[in-house]
């Protein structure tokens, strides 16, 4: 910065001392006013080039029209560019990337497209500044013209192309994109293991990371925070982000903002909420990505007075606090049933902090009172709300209902539920679950038959864990797996210890209409405890395991998974639909709400 200032005290030297000022003088001091913003002295400059009959020079027209651009003063440079004569490609774009800064990007994309009529090719600068108008402009139109231009295989257009359809959720698109590229920079292969991690590509990530370093690009921390948030995928193994984990602290990178935010959310998604938090302690400085993930990480895992002093230390510290933060803290609440508190939060980012409650705000509400039981309190809620009940809040509705036996209201909520999203599944279930729970047969039947009818198929429960770096995977009653004599032997050998231990099959969890032996037998085989007895087999004694449910853990599994915490001793961690269960030596950290 010292050394822009006395650039501008040689420029008033040399006029005080009466020397020429070049038209390339003057550009270059322009281009420092644009570095710096200082739009008051630019205009002086202007003022003087006017007088000097140099103002009309193309250089200097387009330093100060981009100067302006910088300022925030698109009708001065809106009135430099229309009085310039002969324009070429230059002083076009500097305007369409000016409009663009500023927000109005109608009136970028109408000049690009005015360029264009009046047959005045664009360069790579104007490609890869108006791909950044994604929301308006079509990235496969002005692909088109790209391709014809072979300005596909610079960088620079190439990755604009590429995060264009990126931003589109269009990966396959961007990844065809990226191999055209000639000459691949760092920034080209981030944007690209970016786009991956965007949609949950855990194995196309790792890939081009693993390409990169095969071609001796060296990453950035950039690289690294977009690896590594792809690692923090539910279907990505846990082991791959604790690797990049090392791989950051060679590279000296770890403890890049951007690097080490990405950490706390990986290991907080991932299950391990104490690496989640021995990164966040050790940050120097913290985005609010840091703080949302570390109180949402806590709500997930069951410690909602951690999340709540996470909270507090954002309160004390003065840190700006969006509605993701508030998300997360009554989330917290809803998992521990500290229901006058999730309100409170709610009112302080309302009163407080003038956020707008979101969908997903009410939500959190409509679920934290419908655990608690308290559904007219959640219905109260939905008829207050400025805007119509989504699916979401709906199959909250129906699925407390059917855990507090509210019939009508449940009937209510599967109606709504079943209207707004006729082939998911999960409406169906809960509606026949819910009969099924209060003995109502035939109404389960019908809505069996009515998905019959339909065509919609269940979602199979299934579970997961992940043993040296490979996935198994379980339904219930899977017997496909090599080692299922064992694994059912081993269940056995449970059921026995279980039984010494004082436990009682719920059978309550089983909604089927058959006798209470075959319930048993049905909740003995759960997927679940199928992954558990697999675990136990396949690691030694005494090693954690943590195992993954694509839908919600029942209620006689988690007192059978306390058990076994207990007999085997073992920490074994359950990540379900809903959150994290930590269960250890008989107890788990949902504290048996959930």
């Amino acid at each position: 910065m010292a050394l822009i200032w006395n650039s501008f005290k040689m420029f008033h030297r040399m006029g005080f001392d009466g020397a020429k000022l070049t038209q390339s003088t003057y550009t270059s001091v322009i281009k420092l006013c644009a570095n710096t913003k200082e739009l008051e002295f630019a205009k002086q400059i202007h003022c003087q080039v006017l007088k000097n009959g140099i103002g009309f020079d193309h250089n200097i027209s387009t330093g100060l029209m981009v100067t302006y651009s910088k300022c925030n003063e698109m009708d001065n440079a809106s009135k430099i560019f229309s009085m310039m004569h002969d324009k070429n490609v230059v002083p076009w774009t500097a305007m369409i990337a000016g409009y663009l800064q500023n927000g109005k990007m109608d009136q970028a994309v109408n000049l690009f497209t005015q360029m264009n009529k009046e047959g005045l090719r664009p360069n790579n600068f104007t490609y890869s500044i108006i791909l950044t108008a994604n929301s308006i402009v079509s990235p496969f139109q002005v692909h088109a013209q790209i391709i014809k231009t072979n300005y596909d295989r610079y960088s620079s257009v190439g990755t604009a192309l590429l995060d264009a359809f990126v931003k589109l959720g269009n990966v396959n698109e961007a990844a065809k994109v990226f191999e055209l590229i000639d000459e691949k920079d760092i920034v080209a292969w981030s944007a690209m293991l970016a786009g991956y991690a965007q949609v949950g590509d855990t194995e196309g990530a790792v890939r081009i990371f693993r390409r990169l370093a095969a071609e001796g690009v060296k990453p950035n921390e950039f690289t690294f925070s977009s690896v590594i948030n792809a690692c923090a995928a539910s279907a990505a193994a846990v082991e791959q982000g604790k690797q990049f984990h090392a791989f950051s602290i060679k590279s000296r990178l770890n403890n890049a903002l951007c690097v080490s935010s990405a950490l706390v959310t990986m290991y907080a998604r991932k299950g391990n909420i104490e690496s989640a938090n021995e990164v966040f302690k050790r940050q120097g400085e913290r985005d609010l990505v840091s703080w949302n993930s570390m109180i949402s990480g806590y709500a997930q895992h069951g410690h909602g007075k951690k999340a709540h002093e996470v909270f507090r230390e954002m309160q004390r510290n003065n840190m700006e606090m969006d509605g993701i933060t508030f998300i997360g803290v009554i989330t917290a609440c809803t998992h521990t049933g500290l229901v006058d508190e999730g309100q409170q939060y709610f009112d302080i980012m309302v009163k407080d902090h003038h956020i707008n409650p979101t969908m997903e705000h009410y939500s959190c509400l409509i679920d934290l009172y419908s655990r608690a039981g308290m559904l007219e309190k959640a219905m109260d809620i939905i008829n207050m709300m400025p805007f119509a009940a989504g699916a979401t809040m709906w199959r909250t509705i129906l699925a407390a209902c059917r855990v507090h036996r509210n019939l009508d209201l449940g009937k209510q909520a599967g109606e709504k539920l079943i209207s707004l999203q006729p082939q998911d599944s999960a409406a169906y279930v809960l509606l026949s679950n819910m009969y099924a729970a209060a003995g109502h047969w035939q109404d389960r039947a019908e809505v069996r038959k009515l998905m019959d009818e339909r065509n919609v198929k269940k979602e199979a429960g299934y579970s997961w864990i992940e043993v040296k770096n490979k996935t198994y995977s379980f339904l219930a009653g899977d017997r496909s797996h090599p080692l299922s004599v064992r694994i059912y032997s081993k269940l056995e050998d449970l059921s026995t210890r279980l039984r010494d231990a004082g436990y009682q099959p719920d059978t309550n969890h089983v909604l089927q209409d058959v006798d209470d032996e075959h319930k048993e037998a049905i909740l003995s085989q759960h997927s679940e405890r199928l992954a558990i007895a697999f675990g136990l087999l396949a690691t030694p004694a005494g090693v954690p395991l943590q195992i993954f449910k694509n839908l919600r853990v029942c209620g006689d599994c988690h007192t059978v998974i306390k058990l076994i915490s207990t007999i085997e001793k073992r920490d074994i961690v359950v990540r379900d639909t809903n959150r994290f269960h930590h269960f250890k030596e008989g107890l788990c950290s949902c504290g048996d709400y959930w």
